[in-house]
């Protein structure tokens, strides 16, 4: 039962954080919608609901890959080369669910370079996988806060431990 509790925190956790990071990324590239005159750093703009959701699913997936040993004692970058490509399949899933499916048009990367179906795209991949780093090391943080499990290295180490292939 202990088990389930930790990833409802960290379902909310990740949800939280998804829908935080998305706007703060249409704030940088100038894609907020909100009301004439009101500055692209006013943070005025959206995110879906739906979002939280997706967000928090990815980041209770990859803590739960985390959890295992054959997992986290693989070197970092084989560690992030699945994280990534995780969070990408559940991009890509969820964009044919909410975009295809039901029509929401929550994101549309077709005039984007190298996308798939509009749904993902080169960039935001590149994205991904570097993002996977640090739910990596936030999922540990969590653990280690709420839960008194083993404390993760730093943020920088984790890091360091990529550039190195170790």
């Amino acid at each position: 039962m202990r088990y389930w509790k930790n990833k409802i925190v960290h379902f909310f956790a990740f949800g939280s954080i998804y829908l935080n990071i998305e706007v703060f990324s249409k704030a940088y590239t100038g894609e907020l919608i909100g009301f004439d005159g009101i500055s692209k750093w006013s943070l005025c703009g959206w995110t879906s609901s739906w979002m939280f959701l997706v967000g928090g699913l990815c980041g209770v997936i990859l803590g739960s890959l985390n959890d295992s040993p054959k997992f986290y004692n693989l070197k970092m970058w084989q560690q992030v080369f699945i994280g990534g490509t995780l969070i990408i399949v559940a991009e890509f899933l969820s964009g044919i669910f909410f975009n295809l499916h039901l029509h929401l048009n929550l994101w549309d990367y077709s005039q984007q370079k190298f996308n798939f179906l509009g749904q993902i795209c080169l960039q935001n991949s590149i994205y991904w996988y570097l993002l996977s780093i640090v739910v990596l090391w936030f999922n540990a943080a969590l653990s280690y806060y709420f839960y008194h499990e083993e404390k993760p290295p730093s943020l920088f180490k984790y890091f360091i431990k990529l550039i190195t292939l170790k």
